[in-house]
């Protein structure tokens, strides 16, 4: 590539984050080059949510005697010492902002004039919309980025990453359904790939959502920031797995082992005590023949369900739903790499020990922006490619299917809580899976999907299985 040439681009992911990342690289003149394994916009988180939950929540100051420090504050105090320096900062300015602006690009019309006040919060931050016309979330940005001859790539796994000494210089891709794998050279690589929820057998994430970005961060050597930290919930035991909100959880009536759990609970706590039932062998239950206002909406949608409600009751589950960890960035999604850069789900570090609900498509499109920013700028500093490349992925597993099952039989007790010892020995029947020489970027979809399942397992495992000290 010559210097008078368009820089190119490779985004993983084609939900929130990667097509507003694409929009803001093809606008500043970059080609850019969207690798999605489905279809584009439909099979990342952002169309999940919208399927699974009655409305989209945006959660950003809204009302007078709220700000963005006070916002900060509370994102803190949860965060409990574990978020990485910037981010935050960097989310509360722009989160207002950013929300009027989804409000806007993606055709959303607010359920009511004013936000509401989530579990938790003591100033009502949550506004939820809903799509005019409940077009599909996230069309406006398709067509957007087809204006601007943003090139999609549908049914293609991310299989590696090429690097150039301690660069990213591209990917290797392969392609679903056969064919031979693809090497495609990038003058940036941002992983907007989503969370990890789909490493774990239960999820509202889609199959494609199990952890490549921590993968792809394993591969380049980058940082990554406590992969361990994930977020579960409460759903329904039927799928397709319905939330049925955080105010029917906390203020409902959810019976557990026959008990019903009091009053004044969170929704950690919830979810805590259904995780424990199930590993009891023990039913969980949220009680739909409720009459108080605000469990009208949940009553209307579940208790009028043959197929979710039976008896006035409907039986819960506990679903992994969002990685709060994931790959290190800074406050531009830069990640340690040059060359690498990271928005999304598939980042870590803006929420710290416990995540505040209703800001993920914030964060996927504040930073998705900032990251598109960071590579244009940086790109003036890079140097050339050198002429040959290395390239780096995983090790491909045989008897990719089994390993897929024993997956679901080590992490299905492991969705919430994760004890060291049995993250340990989980970590060493992994660690000890026969894989063959070759890397796992042939054209074989399943040994490609398995390889990464298996390393983001790892990763995320490794954290917990050491015990704590002092």
């Amino acid at each position: 590539m010559t210097s008078g040439d368009a820089p190119t681009a490779v985004i993983v992911g084609s939900g929130l984050a990667g097509l507003t990342c694409a929009l803001e690289l093809a606008g500043a003149g970059w080609r850019t080059i969207v690798v999605t394994a489905g279809r584009a916009g439909r099979d990342g988180a952002t169309h999940r949510v919208h399927a699974l939950t009655p409305w989209i929540l945006l959660t950003a100051p809204w009302v007078k005697g709220d700000s963005p420090q006070r916002l900060l504050a509370d994102l803190e105090m949860r965060g409990d010492g574990m978020r990485r320096p910037g981010l935050a900062e960097a989310f509360v300015e722009n989160a207002r902002d950013a929300a009027r602006e989804l409000i806007e690009l993606l055709d959303l019309a607010p359920v009511a004039k004013e936000p509401v006040t989530l579990p938790g919060d003591e100033l009502p931050r949550g506004m939820r919309c809903l799509p005019r016309n409940r077009h599909l979330l996230l069309a406006p940005l398709l067509r957007r980025c087809a204006a601007l001859e943003v090139e999609v790539r549908e049914r293609t796994l991310l299989s590696g990453l090429c690097l150039d000494g301690e660069r990213v210089a591209g990917v290797t891709l392969c392609p679903r359904g056969g064919g031979a794998p693809q090497r495609l050279l990038a003058d940036a690589v941002v992983l907007a790939c989503g969370g990890s929820g789909a490493v774990f057998p239960v999820t509202t994430a889609p199959r494609w959502c199990r952890g490549s970005g921590l993968a792809a961060a394993a591969w380049a050597g980058a940082l990554l920031h406590h992969p361990g930290l994930t977020q579960a919930l409460p759903v329904t035991a039927t799928p397709p797995l319905y939330f049925p909100t955080s105010a029917a959880l906390v203020a409902g009536r959810v019976r557990v082992a026959g008990d019903l759990l009091p009053a004044g609970r969170d929704l950690e706590a919830t979810t805590l005590a259904v995780a424990r039932a199930q590993r009891a062998g023990a039913g969980a239950f949220l009680e739909v023949e409720e009459t108080r206002p605000e469990l009208w909406a949940m009553r209307r949608l579940l208790g009028s369900s043959p197929s979710l409600a039976t008896g006035g009751r409907v039986a819960l589950t506990v679903a992994q739903h969002h990685g709060i960890g994931g790959v290190a960035i800074d406050a531009w999604g830069r990640t340690s790499v040059a060359g690498l850069y990271a928005c999304g789900e598939a980042a870590g570090g803006v929420q710290g020990r416990r995540r505040t609900m209703g800001t993920g498509l914030l964060e996927a499109a504040i930073f998705a922006r900032r990251a598109a920013r960071a590579a244009t700028g940086d790109r003036r500093r890079l140097r050339a490619r050198a002429c040959e490349l290395r390239e780096s992925s995983a090790p491909s597993p045989l008897e990719p299917e089994r390993l897929e099952r024993r997956l679901d039989e080590l992490l299905g007790p492991l969705v919430v809580e994760r004890p060291p010892a049995a993250a340990a020995a989980a970590v060493r029947e992994l660690e000890a899976w026969p894989v063959h020489d070759r890397a796992a970027r042939e054209s074989d979809e399943k040994a490609v999907l398995a390889a990464i399942r298996r390393q983001a397992a790892l990763l995320i495992l490794r954290g917990s299985a050491a015990p704590e000290v002092g």
